[in-house]
């Protein structure tokens, strides 16, 4: 389930079963379709999408969802960090701003706008819905790479100037504790110690035109073995130009367009199961799920749509999301929505002892399962009822 949380056998059964009656008998009363619930849209879309041209900044964006293909799964590093995965690209004028929020002012401050294009990738240990502690042990990490123009310009940035201390307004700061990574000795490596949360590592490494940056509860050796393995496979990437980024696709498999608008803008694109997995909710029971329906794309916009081998694939994809939030989550509501058969919304609480509330909603349709969440129910139930008919009406 992408970061927020099978009546529909039945219905299919008696839609096979009227399809095979060629007669009415006199006196059956027959449904009038116009009595027939439709439902709540409110201002969405209720058509397919026509998805603009690739721009110079969506193409950025697409050219380091293909590189987020490169990077090692963190779980595959620690087991347990499978929670809350994140995987964002940005266009080049947003990179520095990106960098400042994963790594801090002082990588913000030496990489700055070189980077043509990045990508970033995340992970936890800690479960969607739980309680917060300011005191818990968490295990997390955030990996990044960043694809200059040239290997020069990949080991102009990688110096000490990362290691600089960051002190906010009242002139305290945490210390930079220098740190060798087994086998890189041209990383720059530090950690950085706090009262609660215990030891944070980050190490960035210049490997030919790319910068590679990490910073989390890695030890120094898990550190080498993400080095290792994502080193290895930038070796088989072939990367696009940035001047011919526009010749990327948006949505070659035509499943973005299945989207709701996102609240601003046309945006919206398609993304292989592999790279959209790194930003379940659940990455390592997500990877079953994907696998047991046979899901190999994901698009993206203000909803997002999964698609599935068949409609048993898309069935599968909405039970295991519905589990997965329900039992995440707590104060959990359940509802159905009314003229969108099968569609399950749910409000909850986003964290243990939350005052506020979000509702996600999701809908199985042929091949396709729909999700979108909002902090207001009414929208995502909206939402929900826009998006059957996307996917009810879809040629």
């Amino acid at each position: 389930m992408k970061a927020g949380p099978n009546p529909l056998a039945a219905l299919a059964a008696a839609s096979l079963l009227l399809a095979g009656c060629s007669t009415t008998v006199v006196g059956t009363p027959v449904a009038d379709p116009a009595a027939v619930p439709k439902p709540e849209t409110g201002s969405f879309g209720t058509t397919v999408r026509t998805l603009g041209p690739t721009a110079q900044a969506d193409g950025e964006a697409l050219e380091g969802f293909r590189m987020a293909e490169t990077i090692p799964r963190i779980d595959g590093i620690d087991p347990a960090m499978h929670y809350r995965g994140q995987v964002k690209s940005t266009a080049r004028a947003s990179i520095r701003e990106g960098v400042g929020l994963a790594f801090g002012k002082a990588a913000a401050d030496v990489i700055g706008t070189k980077p043509e294009v990045w990508v970033t990738v995340a992970a936890t240990s800690l479960v969607q819905g739980a309680k917060y502690d300011a005191k818990a042990r968490e295990n997390r990490a955030q990996v990044a790479v960043m694809r200059m123009a040239s290997p020069d310009d990949a080991r102009a940035v990688v110096g000490p100037g990362l290691r600089a201390v960051e002190r906010a307004v009242t002139g305290e700061g945490v210390d930079k504790v220098e740190a060798r990574i087994p086998g890189y000795d041209a990383a720059v490596a530090y950690t950085e110690s706090y009262p609660f949360t215990g030891d944070f590592r980050s190490a960035f490494l210049a490997y030919k035109q790319y910068v590679i940056g990490v910073q989390g509860t890695f030890s120094v050796d898990q550190i080498r073995t993400y080095f290792d393995r994502q080193t290895t496979a930038l070796d088989g990437f072939r990367p696009t130009p940035v001047e011919k980024v526009t010749t990327l696709q948006r949505d070659a498999e035509g499943v973005a367009r299945l989207t709701l608008a996102p609240a601003q803008g046309d945006g919206g694109y398609a993304l292989p199961a592999r790279t959209a997995l790194l930003g379940q909710t659940d990455v390592t029971r997500s990877e079953k799920t994907f696998a047991a329906a046979g899901v190999d794309v994901l698009g993206v916009g203000g909803s997002t749509v999964y698609r599935a081998r068949d409609a048993e694939g898309a069935q599968h994809v909405l039970a295991e999301f519905l589990d997965e939030n329900s039992k995440a989550f707590t104060e959990v509501e359940t509802e159905k929505v009314t003229g969108a058969p099968g569609a399950t919304c749910l409000t909850y609480a986003p964290y243990e002892g939350s005052n506020s509330r979000a509702t996600w909603c999701a809908i199985a349709v042929g091949r396709y399962m729909t999700e979108i969440s909002s902090s207001q129910r009414r929208l995502a139930v909206q939402g929900i009822g826009a998006a059957y008919l996307v996917l009810r009406d879809a040629k």
